[in-house]
């Protein structure tokens, strides 16, 4: 099977991410010196700071898309990617070596939104703008930030799964629920959650949902949510109805979890789909996913890195809400998100197929290896 051109490409932006990780953008081909131009090209240099390697999106999908959308809007502009490694102190670290070789902007997703002040801080004292991506930075002063709005998505994933447990899929009587979350303390995490609850509180207070175990996962991290998911079935003998995770990742460690238990129990609150999340939906173990035009968003933090770079305000066909990042009211542009789920008597590939159309994942992308590969989608799709 031909690898796809998109593939390839996230396959070149992970080599470029990763050489990132040396911090100094120069160990990666020529000093940009400090005049706000690549000295080597004579181009204006942005940055696009990634937080760790999962989510795997940042680096396969919307930093390449970034970069291709920003640089078409202004030939002039050379992005660059870094990658923070999970970790706010190399973060800072990347940031002021971008300030020093001049960045004119810097587009970063946080890799800890709790301790991510001091990024914010030196980014301000040297007046670079700051455009917050997804999980942005917290506690201090940033141009703007654009986000799939969070408390939606959370509601989303809660009146679904709400309809679920209303229709009785788990059966009578107090429905035995784990429940998984992301990084403590990311506003991600805090909306999500205020998304959810607000949909599943009332039936957690009459007893209806029966709270078994609840984690948050360092990092979002799929190991730590398959460990956390291993140890819940130890403690409750397996004795759970159903899994509530927030993102694909929660849902891949989970179901591995069970793999490796041997037993069969329903996983629900995929998002940010990844491609295990489209596959498990093909193999039937995870139950829906919250979509995200990725490319949407790439595409929008351009046109507003652009605007921040020109000494213009936020576009306002984008920017049309503010968001309180815990010191400072920041411009926000928040974008659609689309919930898709499994339903009996309906081929899972015409699900699937939405996140296809959205141009997440091609379908050569979703079948080539890995637990879908066999599925009847797949052997039809690309045979």
């Amino acid at each position: 099977m031909q690898v796809s051109s998109r593939r390839k490409g996230a396959r070149f932006a992970f080599m470029a991410i990763i050489c990132g990780l040396s911090l100094v953008a120069s160990a990666c081909g020529g000093d940009d010196g400090g005049s706000g131009d690549n000295a080597s090209s004579g181009k204006k240099l942005v940055y696009f700071m990634a937080p760790n390697t999962t989510p795997t999106r940042y680096i396969e999908q919307d930093g390449p898309d970034f970069k291709k959308a920003l640089e078409a809007l202004d030939p002039d502009i050379e992005v660059k990617f870094v990658n923070g490694g999970g970790d706010s102190a190399t973060q800072l670290a990347q940031a002021n070596s971008a300030i020093s070789a001049g960045a004119k902007a810097l587009v970063v997703v946080a890799a800890d939104p709790n301790t991510s002040a001091g990024l914010l801080q030196a980014a301000d004292a040297a007046k670079v703008p700051v455009i917050g991506y997804e999980n942005p930075p917290l506690n201090g002063p940033m141009y703007a930030q654009v986000i799939f709005d969070p408390y939606k998505v959370g509601l989303q994933q809660g009146d679904y799964f709400k309809s679920q447990v209303e229709a009785g899929a788990f059966g009578d009587g107090p429905v035995a629920l784990a429940r998984q979350y992301g990084n403590k303390g990311d506003v991600y995490t805090t909306e999500m959650l205020r998304g959810q609850n607000e949909a599943l509180q009332p039936l957690i207070d009459d007893g209806t949902l029966d709270v078994v175990c609840e984690d948050y996962i360092k990092n979002w991290d799929p190991a730590e949510a398959q460990k956390a998911a291993e140890q819940c079935l130890t403690k409750t003998s397996s004795k759970v109805d159903v899994f509530l995770g927030f993102y694909d990742g929660n849902a891949s460690g989970i179901i591995a979890a069970l793999q490796g238990k041997g037993v069969k129990i329903p996983v629900y609150g995929g998002q940010n789909p990844e491609l295990t999340g489209l596959q498990y939906m093909l193999t039937g173990e995870q139950q829906d996913d919250v979509l995200k035009a990725f490319s949407v968003e790439a595409e929008a933090a351009a046109k507003i890195a652009l605007a921040a770079i020109n000494g213009e305000d936020p576009p306002s066909d984008l920017v049309q809400d503010s968001v309180n990042n815990g010191t400072n009211d920041i411009p926000t542009a928040k974008l659609d998100t689309t919930l898709i789920h499994l339903e009996d008597g309906k081929d899972p590939g015409e699900v699937v197929q939405q996140a296809v159309d959205l141009g997440i994942f091609t379908w050569e992308q979703i079948c080539d290896g890995g637990p879908a590969a066999d599925t009847p989608t797949c052997k039809e799709k690309v045979g």
